[in-house]
């Protein structure tokens, strides 16, 4: 479902406003990450988000929830990862 998204180089989020990704997951098998995508609920101004990257143990692939607008989203201290 989520596949081509995974398919494409995108680097982790990092924890800052810089950024719109309140939420994400981190995976070392692709097929985790597309079966964990296609169970997120989004409210209206959000989107799944997600890509391939690399760390000191190989490939990666992540999925997150990127939101139009942090003051509509909420506490923004609540920004988060999660790895898997």
């Amino acid at each position: 479902m989520y596949a081509p998204m995974l398919e494409r180089a995108r680097g982790l989020p990092v924890r800052g406003l810089q950024t719109r990704v309140v939420m994400w997951h981190v995976f070392r098998d692709p097929e985790r990450a597309d079966e964990f995508a296609s169970h997120i609920v989004l409210a209206e101004g959000q989107r799944v988000v997600g890509g391939v990257d690399r760390d000191s143990l190989g490939r990666l692939w992540w999925i997150g929830v990127e939101v139009d607008d942090l003051s509509l989203w909420g506490n923004i201290g609540a920004i988060h990862k999660h790895a898997e």
